[in-house]
């Protein structure tokens, strides 16, 4: 089977996107994602997208880890709406599309995406003394993926990631479901630098949506921050994320914004 397929990045998240829109008995086995998603046999990605129709809303976003796992991605759902757009899939904005975690909305304007966060849990706070590297106080928080955040003094202490992201996700704790683990550096109050191993990919990516949602909603929980928006430093580019936050200290209208920008189209035999 040859299949048609358009790569895409935001800020460094790549992800090979497939339109099965017009075929809606199309369907990919695990395999076949693992496929596809390999840099040494396929296209090579950080995630697979298939845009599906949706019979309440503009389109139905399904997302694949490289493992063949499934869940929300933050980067690749902008990703995913630009490409909607281009596609002519769709053409309102903004428009409403469904994925794993629910309903979410979204903006476009030219290269920038601005999708509103659906599914946002509550803070955690977990103690980081147990994890070698780590000190004080760390914090979990689902923001449609599961994210282990910790700050660090230094942005030299983040060269570790990889270590680290590896001995939490394959901790007690996060081995059976896995977590993405993040490491923040404040950069001013309302400025935050972040790096993420992620789940499913087993290692650093450039940039990670759901991360940068749950690092800058982390921060914003701080007793001193003042404001309803957080510029997020990543390897591959900037984020914002916009939000509220009630007297009691909980987020609405969480939103997600940064570019999405289409690389290259192709075709692959699987």
């Amino acid at each position: 089977m040859i299949i048609p397929f358009c790569k895409y990045q935001g800020t460094g998240n790549d992800f090979v996107i497939i339109n099965g829109v017009e075929n809606q008995m199309f369907e990919l086995d695990v395999t076949q994602i693992q496929h596809i998603c390999s840099r040494k046999f396929g296209v090579g990605s950080d995630g697979l997208i298939i845009i599906k129709k949706s019979i309440k809303n503009h389109f139905k976003m399904d997302f694949y880890n490289p493992d063949g796992s499934q869940s929300f991605c933050g980067n690749g759902a902008r990703c995913a709406v630009h490409f909607a757009y281009k596609s002519n899939v769709l053409s309102e904005n903004p428009c409403v599309f469904d994925a794993i975690d629910g309903e979410h909305k979204a903006f476009i304007c030219q290269d920038e995406v601005k999708i509103e966060m659906s599914s946002i849990g509550e803070i955690e706070d977990v103690d980081a003394s147990e994890y070698s590297g780590l000190i004080g106080k760390a914090h979990f928080l689902n923001t449609g993926s599961p994210h282990f955040a910790s700050y660090v003094e230094s942005t030299d202490e983040m060269d570790s990631i990889i270590d680290i992201g590896r001995q939490i996700r394959f901790s007690k704790r996060f081995k059976k479901d896995g977590v993405n683990v993040n490491l923040i550096y404040q950069r001013e109050l309302n400025s935050i630098e972040m790096r993420t191993y992620e789940r499913g990919v087993e290692d650093e990516t450039l940039s990670c949506g759901t991360g940068a949602t749950a690092c800058a909603l982390i921060h914003a929980s701080q007793d001193d921050f003042e404001g309803n928006l957080i510029d997020v430093k990543t390897k591959g580019g900037d984020l914002k994320v916009s939000f509220d936050k009630s007297v009691e200290g909980d987020f609405s209208n969480v939103f997600l914004i940064g570019p999405a920008k289409q690389i290259f189209n192709g075709y692959i035999e699987i």
